[in-house]
């Protein structure tokens, strides 16, 4: 089993209710990903609208491919996508 922490923010953390918990994961601890770790978060939270493969996430704040293999303890931060600027210049 590996224990996550697992952080939300922006539209992640309205949609899903809160901004951080741990999540354990059963399976060996050597092949668990992040892009699993997402698909496991957008099933215990079905109001987190964007598409498992479109989540941005950051582990021990670091960007990383969802094919990242996890580590007991890693946190994760799921970010939704930024876009756009200021119009000011």
């Amino acid at each position: 089993m590996l224990n996550v922490r697992v952080l939300y923010f922006a539209t992640y953390r309205e949609q899903a209710g809160i901004g951080c918990e741990t999540i354990n994961i059963e399976g060996d601890n050597d092949s668990v990903t992040l892009g699993g770790l997402v698909n496991m978060v957008c099933d215990i939270h079905p109001r987190i609208l964007a598409s498992p493969e479109r989540i941005v996430g950051a582990v021990n704040e670091e960007y990383r491919e969802h094919s990242h293999v996890l580590k007991e303890g890693d946190t994760v931060a799921l970010i939704p996508p930024v876009s756009g600027g200021s119009q000011f210049k």
